[in-house]
């Protein structure tokens, strides 16, 4: 059969890319090697609950970015977090911590010392400078202090990377951050100078799979979505890119097309049967790190729960040595996630500092989560409901090579015409961010 583009992976990347183009007119196949659409998105429905295990959220960045998402059909479906869900906490010394969005919420906890705080606030006055490759720990440091970069930025890493601080880049983990020292020679002066964004929580009636299956609905329709397909052949000759697969009832198929995009995560490429020159060019991404981490959701009485959860969820930093990375309210930023008088809690385990966390036995992560659960917000009945969901490689590492990295994607691109790569492991891994670019190369396709 003849496209105009083939894309491997139905993940949000290869969804949001096809999706737009399908729409634009253009002829597309996505081919999806597992049985579901959504990669990293995954909702469980268990009665009247709705547990996310994947992401929980995404963020939105504006109007531009509603209209992406109302172009899925989702515009009667979205739901907005509630105004008390703006409040995050930080687990420090044992005790919780609030702070919003609002500078004056530092300046009110004790999460920092008076000193400490002064040792922030002086980064307004420090001159800039430019280390080569600078990861995120010694970054902060340098800028803000270290009580900073340990209590404030540690637990933020934790919880978007799940990752080390200390092995991550700077530069390609927070590049708009990282930026505002070049051109504002102060983060903090950039931060103040810079037009307000409009960003609002997003989550959906029935979970963020209605997100997915929203996204993959007119593929399907339209049969431009394989699921349970083996790929057996990628091949380019001239101008054409050619992919043969089998289908889930061993029937073979081959498709040409002048796009060939690749989404699928970079720890699935050594399994694709790429041309030898680009399966060579990939090497480096082969030992990229991608950690491991363990989703624990449980659901309890009202009743049985001390703290108000008046709030997003608690992040820890990893100087704490607790056995979870943090906890998320969903029940608290969205309504309808539980039964009536209920509640709902998630809690991720392992990353990339502790690997051996996130392997241990339902029963032994079942005894962490009961302490940290204890410890922090005073839970001491059983759960009425538990899900847990392993991630065996969860978020893409952005460390000091991943520049280098993303440069051989670049060379690839500009020495094969028509070969792209898009996905988390390039650019950021937030969630709309990857819908976003998804959504725009396909424009840029069309043009």
């Amino acid at each position: 059969m003849q496209l105009d583009a083939i894309i491997l992976g139905a993940g949000p990347a290869g969804l949001s890319i096809a999706h737009e183009l399908q729409r634009l007119g253009s002829k597309v196949k996505v081919l999806e090697t597992s049985d579901r659409a959504g990669g990293s998105i995954r909702t469980i429905r268990d009665g009247e609950w709705i547990v996310e295990t994947g992401p929980n959220t995404l963020q939105t960045e504006g109007t531009a970015d509603l209209e992406i998402l109302k172009g899925y059909g989702l515009k009667n479906e979205m739901q907005f977090a509630h105004s008390e869900s703006a409040k995050r906490f930080i687990l420090s010394h044992g005790k919780l911590h609030t702070l919003t969005a609002h500078p004056a919420s530092l300046l009110k906890s004790d999460l920092l010392s008076f000193t400490e705080k002064l040792r922030l606030g002086s980064e307004i006055f420090r001159s800039r400078k430019n280390p080569s490759n600078e990861s995120i720990q010694d970054f902060m440091t340098r800028r803000f202090g270290k009580a900073a970069a340990d209590r404030l930025m540690d637990p933020v890493v934790s919880g978007i990377y799940a990752g080390d601080p200390s092995e991550l880049s700077m530069a390609s983990c927070f590049p708009s951050i990282h930026g505002l020292e070049k051109s504002h020679r102060s983060v903090l002066l950039g931060l103040m100078q810079r037009p307000k964004a409009d960003r609002r929580i997003v989550g959906f009636k029935n979970g963020m799979q209605q997100l997915a299956n929203e996204m993959a609905r007119p593929l399907l329709e339209h049969g431009a979505l394989e699921k349970n397909c083996a790929i057996a052949e990628i091949k380019k000759e001239g101008g054409t890119w050619t992919v043969s697969w089998v289908d889930q009832t061993q029937a073979p198929h081959t498709a040409t097309a002048p796009r060939f995009i690749i989404t699928a995560p970079h720890w699935h490429w050594a399994r694709l049967p790429l041309p030898h020159n680009i399966k060579q060019s990939l090497e480096p991404w082969h030992q990229s790190k991608v950690p491991s981490v363990t989703v624990v959701a449980r659901g309890y009485k009202r009743s049985d729960v001390p703290h108000p959860l008046d709030g997003f969820g608690y992040l820890v930093p990893h100087n704490e040595n607790r056995g979870v990375l943090g906890c998320l309210f969903p029940s608290s930023v969205f309504s309808d996630r539980t039964p009536k008088d209920h509640v709902l809690l998630c809690n991720f385990i392992g990353g990339s500092r502790h690997p051996d966390l996130a392997a241990q036995s339902d029963e032994q992560i079942r005894i962490s989560v009961n302490r940290e659960l204890s410890e922090t917000l005073d839970i001491k009945a059983t759960p009425v409901k538990e899900w847990i969901q392993r991630w065996p490689q969860a978020i893409p590492q952005y460390d000091g090579q991943q520049s280098v990295r993303e440069k051989l994607l670049e060379q690839l691109e500009s020495e094969h015409s028509g070969l792209h790569f898009l996905g988390a492991f390039r650019h950021g891994v937030a969630l709309m961010s990857v819908i976003r670019r998804g959504h725009t190369l396909a424009q840029c396709f069309s043009r």
